[in-house]
């Protein structure tokens, strides 16, 4: 997947922009669902369905509840590091 965007989008690092974001769902991430649960309860009291703000609360509940701390600057030792513990 990385590669296919680096290919549409070669302006951007993509590894190093998942490995940064991955390293801010490790260390915000329990924060970060908390407001994602705003933004749900905001949605539905809107009369929306808030499928999305729902999967991005529980994505960064998960991942925030690993206590995983950020460790190499590489998105693929962050990934392994994550999934091994999800």
């Amino acid at each position: 997947m990385i590669g296919s965007l680096q290919a549409s989008d070669p302006g951007i690092d993509w590894a190093k922009r998942g490995a940064y974001n991955l390293e801010r769902m490790m260390v915000h991430g329990t924060r970060r669902a908390a407001e994602m649960a705003e933004v749900v309860a905001t949605v539905e009291a809107l009369g929306l369905p808030a499928r999305m703000a729902r999967a991005t609360e529980s994505w960064q509940a998960a991942i925030g509840a690993l206590g995983l701390e950020g460790g190499e600057d590489d998105l693929s030792a962050r990934a392994d590091r994550v999934l091994g513990q999800l």
